[in-house]
């Protein structure tokens, strides 16, 4: 027995029909047959009634179905627990940042979450003030811009990634 058998077993039940669990399932309809009359032999008896209208549970048949449905109720509460388990071990950090660094912070950030595989990462792009707005309303938890020493302010904490001064370039024989 295993559980894709009780789940055909209740599709064919509240279907009433082979044909219709089989296509709820994406099988054949012999597929379906054949994984319920596996789960007979297995029981020793006779679940459904099988007619040309479609198939009835038996006596026999509407214990196992109970008993059926129990098992799969178990199993759908288990993967929600896990699930909320996992969740709990999931830490959220958005990052807000200027056009201009969207690549180094997706890099960065890919790194991090190969590293961290709980951590759950956003991005917002905006202008230099959009990203500002973003940390101080508390939208993103960090933000990534390029400001001068003269801009900075108190309101933030400022942490320097990269020192040094920008620099244009430009090839030599350009007018």
């Amino acid at each position: 027995m295993n559980i894709s058998q009780l789940q055909y077993l209740m599709s064919a039940a509240s279907l009433g029909s082979f044909t219709k669990a089989a296509s709820v399932h994406h099988l054949t309809v012999p597929t379906i047959s054949q994984s319920i009359k596996q789960l007979e032999d297995e029981m020793d008896t006779v679940i459904f009634h099988r007619t040309k209208k479609g198939v009835a549970p038996t006596k026999e048949g509407v214990l196992i179905l109970q008993h059926a449905a129990a098992i799969l109720k178990n199993i759908e509460s288990m993967h929600t627990e896990l699930s909320g388990l996992k969740e709990e071990h999931v830490e959220s950090i958005t990052i807000s940042t200027i056009p201009g660094l969207v690549h180094q912070v997706v890099q960065a950030t890919l790194e991090l979450m190969i590293k961290s595989p709980f951590l759950k990462v956003q991005m917002i792009e905006g202008d230099t003030e959009s990203v500002m707005k973003h940390v101080q309303e508390g939208e993103a938890n960090m933000g990534i811009l390029s400001y001068s020493r003269a801009q900075q302010n108190a309101v933030f904490e400022w942490l320097p990634l990269v020192e040094g001064t920008a620099v244009l370039i430009v090839n030599a024989a350009s007018p």
